[in-house]
């Protein structure tokens, strides 16, 4: 009994040592995980054929690894380099990522971009009916009406009576020379001459209808308006070219407002709202405009000047306002303002092609309002636009040479190299890796 148990352990250890030595590797093989490089490779087909140049965070696109792993400045997986094996301008880029990174793109769609822009502006008084009344005769004030600076009168209220002594000779002259049925011209030549020494046509008819003579002038308001300035007062003696009241008119008022010089066009066409804060939710239509002949050399502004209609004098000279214009664009494609990347020298934006790269091109941009750009050259209708993620495709561009390629690629009928091509822009500098970290680095 003992020798057949001690031949079926010696049996035991024979087929096992054989199962150790022949099936061994495939056991183990079987049970351990994924290398680095097979977790981090891709599922799409496109990144499974193409060769992998090398690791990189999108973040700092200018630092190489050769292994993948996590990224020693952000806590972010590395992203693979695949050589573009089309040669092409576009930017391939793996699906994963493209997912995790949240890449939206629209359709540039054919419009008219409408344009708006909201100005401070100030309400004044319209100096096309300022007034300054002088009473064109030398004589004393014998009445005053009730007035004060700041009040408002209406067209031909009185404001003072001036007594006039030197008219009464003349006019006795005038009268003796009518009663006696003078020779015609000399009784002309008497009128002319009370006319020319300030005496009004109304108190010359007056005369003629009374047969008395007239001495006291009554100043009138020659328009409707505010009295901004009076100097008369009882008993003082006045001066025929001196002022004795000004009148500012406020129907209509004029709104004034500084548009920056980039809305020239919509100042001068733009449809014009006027907005106060007196009346919330009201809006006066002007009647006029004028864009004023001189630009401002501090602000870069053109001076904007609308004509109101105030018939009630609802619009007080003094009231802060705002001017809402609002106009058509050059026609052209609309895409989101995010979508631009704007370099100050050029301006691009990353599409998507047919077979899923992505392509930047250089564009020229015909205005921009809100959130909506219009493009005048560059793209074509229905060319799919990135909207969110641009910042990896732009560094993936740059990486590839796509950028450089763009800019020797004709994007209009001019060439791209008509266009200012400045360089690439670098990537931030990284900072050193921490010490310790497992991953290789190339320069």
């Amino acid at each position: 009994m003992v020798s057949k148990n001690l031949g079926l352990i010696i049996l035991g250890l024979i087929l096992g040592g054989l199962l150790g030595f022949f099936g061994g590797p495939y056991l183990v093989d079987a049970g351990k995980t994924d290398s680095p490089a097979q977790a981090a490779a891709p599922p799409s087909d496109v990144a499974a054929e193409a060769e992998i140049l090398y690791w990189y965070d999108p973040m700092f696109p200018g630092t190489r690894f050769d292994q993948p792993g996590k990224s020693p400045f952000m806590d972010m997986e590395l992203v693979p380099r695949y050589a573009d094996a089309s040669g092409g301008a576009g930017v391939v880029i793996d699906p994963v990522q493209i997912q995790n990174l949240g890449v939206k793109v629209t359709e540039a769609k054919a419009g008219r971009l409408t344009r708006t822009r909201m100005v401070s502006a100030n309400v004044e008084f319209n100096r096309y009916l300022e007034a300054r009344v002088q009473p064109r005769a030398e004589g004393f004030v014998s009445e005053i009406s009730r007035l004060a600076v700041g009040d408002t009168v209406k067209l031909g209220q009185e404001i003072a009576k001036i007594t006039v002594p030197a008219w009464a000779s003349d006019q006795s002259e005038y009268l003796l020379l009518k009663s006696q049925r003078a020779d015609p011209k000399l009784i002309g030549g008497v009128r002319e001459k009370l006319r020319l020494n300030g005496m009004p046509e109304e108190m010359l008819a007056e005369v003629d209808a009374t047969g008395k003579v007239q001495t006291t002038l009554r100043i009138l308001a020659p328009v409707a308006g505010a009295v901004t300035e009076l100097n008369v007062y009882p008993g003082m003696n006045v001066e025929k070219n001196m002022t004795v009241a000004v009148i500012l008119g406020f129907d209509p008022v004029w709104v004034t407002a500084e548009v920056p010089e980039g809305d020239l066009e919509l100042a001068q066409n733009g449809r014009a709202r006027v907005a106060v804060p007196a009346y919330p939710g009201e809006l006066f239509e002007p009647s006029d405009r004028s864009v004023l002949a001189r630009a401002s050399l501090e602000t870069r502004t053109v001076p904007l000047r609308l004509t109101v209609p105030n018939p009630e004098g609802r619009l007080k000279p003094g009231f802060t306002a705002t001017v809402r214009l609002r106009g058509q664009g050059p026609e052209g494609l609309i895409i989101p303002s995010q979508s631009l990347i704007d370099l100050g020298s050029e301006k691009r934006v990353i599409t998507r092609a047919p077979d899923g790269s992505f392509v930047p091109k250089l564009v020229t941009v015909g205005g921009a309002s809100g959130e909506e750009t219009v493009v005048t050259s560059g793209l074509s209708e229905n060319d799919q636009v990135v909207v969110s993620g641009l910042f990896l495709i732009d560094s993936e561009a740059n990486l590839t040479g796509a950028l450089e390629r763009m800019r020797r690629t004709p994007q209009t009928p001019e060439s791209a190299a008509d266009l200012p091509a400045p360089a690439a822009p670098s990537a931030p500098a990284a900072p050193a890796a921490p010490a310790g970290h497992d991953h290789g680095q190339n320069s």
